[in-house]
């Protein structure tokens, strides 16, 4: 029998359609904090999907983050009015993502408060030479 390697979260209701379908699935319940970080993994995972989607399927790769969303939100004891309330806090600060605005890089003075910033946080932030 061929065997396809998975090593991802899947919905709830997946092992039991594979066993119905006649597929033995090798799973195990993950702990709470691998919960935690496999749901990070998989909003990951459907988000890359939207950019591949037909138009008619976009709405569904949505769903499918939302999903995620929701169910780390409940694991992490967040509510919606909380997320809702970060959301404007936020977007009032420094605005919501609707201009698309899209920075290649930015030079800063080397006294600036960001440089020592952008330079703790290389893997998000390199700099260049």
């Amino acid at each position: 029998m061929p065997k396809f390697k998975f090593a991802k979260l899947v919905r709830d209701k997946i092992v039991d359609n594979q066993i119905a379908s006649g597929a033995t699935p090798s799973f195990r319940q993950l702990s709470a904090d691998e919960h935690k970080r496999e749901l990070v993994n998989k909003i990951i995972e459907e988000a890359k999907e939207i950019t591949h989607a037909e138009p008619e399927e976009v709405a569904a790769e949505v769903a499918d983050v939302q999903q995620a969303l929701d169910d780390l939100k409940a694991m992490y004891g967040v509510a919606d009015r909380d997320v809702k309330l970060a959301q404007k806090l936020k977007n009032n600060k420094n605005g919501a993502f609707k201009k698309g605005h899209y920075i290649e890089y930015v030079e800063v003075d080397e006294n600036d408060k960001w440089a020592q910033y952008y330079r703790a946080n290389p893997d998000r932030y390199p700099e260049m030479k």
